[in-house]
């Protein structure tokens, strides 16, 4: 934070306090981002923006009062906002604790080279068109995501923390013979040269051929490989079973389960903040608690839930470090950086071994409207997808228009076969990382 900066925050704490607020706390996220996406072999655009939001809450009279604003020449603009949300608040205040002394976590993260950027997404649009039936290509691009977070109390102490990504999108429509099909695939890590971007161009391609022509299925009970990053979707959509304030609602069947089994042996689920592929690294959450690597799932035992200050007060515990915010404006709930589910043992199968292994059944390669389909209050989900079927160990044709319908907790337990492909979910969403899994069976709805 520039000298500047910190100066006219503390005249506008000042201020503030002359108005009757107190215990006065800022969060500042400062963002930079770039995005260039690529047209028939030629560089089609670039952006790059950059943005400071402030975001400031107090007590006044007990009540919680905040307003955000993205100038520092505004103060008297934020003191009347405060006053107006003092007058409409009927939140108790419960402020996060003053600071002891000042952290910074800062890099610097070289900006991506646009010349080099165009250059690799040409070999990967390149590489999509190989695919005869790929027409058009409909997302080449990639984007870098730069942010500093800071928190800052009434005495002007603050905290800094920041985090780097960089990530590629590949999109492409498919047609044969009338037939019409759309696929897509993403990566992100700390660079551009640690995406295998051509590898992740064949990846799309050859999902988009294979689309085509689907059809439903006959509806039964399948075994089924969920692929890579199917799976790492649906394993997002369930982070909140381990949020201790979903088990204190009771919305959330872990609830008093810690160290019992709830999943296969051979697996741990990880939430590591300084994850190297990761897209999320942390040292202190969004109230200033400090983070750390935990197990949700360790060796296929429940082991720690997640907590926020409110949560762990409820508890009377600390702090897991877990307190984040969706977004600038909202209140601090419950969140994570990087969750990575491995294998212990480090026995994984390819795809190919995987299908082999199940000999008859599903490839689900897409699942769609998966926050929608999933229940983290009993665990089941029934989920429209497509995919290939698998008969004597090779996949053999694509389906599409099927239900599949299961439980995350029966999942977990019924895991045959872990894959050597692990991917994360796509940028944008919470970083969960997760190889495809082989399960004993699922019950699908066709025709």
């Amino acid at each position: 934070m520039m000298a500047s900066e910190k100066t006219a925050l503390r005249e506008l704490t000042e201020k503030l306090k002359q108005e009757g607020f107190a215990d006065i706390r800022f969060y500042i996220a400062k963002t930079r981002k770039f995005g260039l996406n690529v047209l028939d072999g030629e560089k089609e655009k670039s952006v790059r923006s950059s943005e400071s939001v402030y975001f400031v809450e107090a007590g006044k009279d007990g009540k919680r009062c905040c307003t955000f604003f993205n100038q520092l020449d505004c103060a008297e603009d934020v003191v009347e906002q405060m006053q107006v949300s003092a007058m409409a608040s009927e939140e108790d205040y419960h402020p996060i604790p003053a600071f002891e002394k000042e952290l910074s976590y800062t890099g610097e993260f070289a900006s991506l080279d646009e010349r080099e950027a165009a250059e690799t997404l040409v070999k990967a649009e390149q590489v999509l068109r190989k695919e005869s039936k790929i027409d058009p290509v409909s997302d080449c691009s990639c984007h870098q995501y730069d942010e500093e977070i800071i928190l800052m109390d009434d005495n002007g102490t603050t905290l800094t923390d920041c985090g780097h990504s960089v990530s590629v999108s590949l999109g492409v429509v498919s047609r044969e013979d009338g037939d019409t099909e759309i696929a897509w695939g993403g990566r992100s890590a700390q660079s551009l040269d640690a995406i295998d971007t051509e590898a992740l161009a064949q990846e799309v391609a050859e999902l988009g051929a294979q689309r085509l022509h689907a059809k439903p299925i006959a509806s039964g009970k399948y075994a089924v490989i969920l692929k890579n990053d199917a799976a790492a979707e649906l394993l997002e959509a369930y982070l909140p079973i381990f949020y201790a304030t979903e088990m204190q609602n009771e919305m959330s069947s872990l609830a008093g389960k810690e160290g019992e089994m709830i999943a296969i042996s051979d697996i741990n689920l990880v939430e590591d903040p300084q994850f190297a592929q990761g897209r999320v690294h942390r040292h202190f959450d969004d109230e200033g608690t400090p983070v750390s690597k935990k197990y949700l799932i360790h060796a296929g035992k429940f082991e720690s839930a997640l907590y926020n200050r409110k949560s762990a007060g409820k508890a009377n515990c600390q702090s897991s470090g877990n307190g984040f915010k969706s977004d600038v404006q909202a209140a601090v709930g419950t969140g994570v950086t990087n969750v990575v589910f491995e294998s212990i043992s480090g026995n994984t199968l390819s795809m190919e071994e995987l299908c082999q292994k199940m000999g008859n059944g599903l490839v689900v390669t897409g699942l769609e409207g998966v926050f929608a389909g999933v229940s983290t209050i009993t665990g089941n989900f029934s989920l429209l997808c497509k995919g290939m079927v698998v008969e004597n160990g090779k996949m053999t044709k694509p389906f599409c228009e099927v239900t599949i319908a299961g439980s995350i907790y029966e999942l977990l337990k019924e895991i045959v076969a872990i894959g050597n492909d692990p991917v994360p979910t796509a940028s944008g969403s919470q970083f969960v990382q997760t190889p495809s899994l082989l399960l004993k069976g699922l019950a699908v709805s066709g025709l």
